[in-house]
């Protein structure tokens, strides 16, 4: 999962936590709730092994202007997938890319999932998320089904969780994200 802040909001978000006795608390600790690549297709619910038994390193660097982010993320999931590295590169401070490839062994295909309680506007596969002095924007890949829906969280909040849907058990996802003020 990743989480997006930009001009003192957040973008992506994480869902947090909530009382125990809510609950909530069950379902908001879910790979659906976080900004995450996870496999659709079979009954049960997609999910790493627990605790994962490997210490699973992202690849950094960058410095004040860019940065790279590699992760190999199949070992702890491999019921689902024979194979997923996430990466997520900047050039610049109001660009990035998120960049997925896959190839399941379990399910039909993948829901690429970001999550935010920010206005969210869908025109086509353009999306839109507005902050009070920014807003982020990318484009749903063509090969990709898009929909918005408003789940609940604690205390009456709404989590928009834009969920992006590849039909295919391998391939890449690769979403550009523009961040601009104002």
């Amino acid at each position: 999962s990743f989480i997006l802040e930009f001009a003192g909001e957040t973008f992506a978000m994480d869902p947090g936590t909530c009382s125990y006795a809510d609950p909530l608390s069950i379902i908001v600790k879910n790979c659906e709730r976080h900004n995450m690549l996870v496999p659709f297709g079979f009954d049960e619910r997609a999910k790493p092994l627990m605790p994962i038994p490997y210490d699973i390193k992202p690849v950094v660097s960058g410095d004040e202007v860019r940065y790279s982010v590699f992760c190999d993320l199949t070992k702890g999931w491999e019921e689902y997938y024979k194979k997923w590295t996430r990466e997520i590169n900047s050039q610049s401070p109001n660009e990035m890319v998120i960049k997925d490839v896959y190839e399941l062994t379990k399910g039909n295909g993948v829901d690429f999932f970001w999550s935010t309680k920010l206005p969210v506007e869908i025109i086509g596969k353009e999306i839109k998320i507005s902050g009070k002095k920014g807003f982020v924007t990318f484009t749903v890949p063509n090969d990709m089904t898009v929909r918005l829906e408003k789940l609940p969280l604690a205390e009456g909040a709404v989590q928009n969780r834009i969920a992006m849907r590849k039909n295919s058990i391998k391939g890449e996802i690769e979403i550009k994200v523009k961040l601009q003020l104002n």
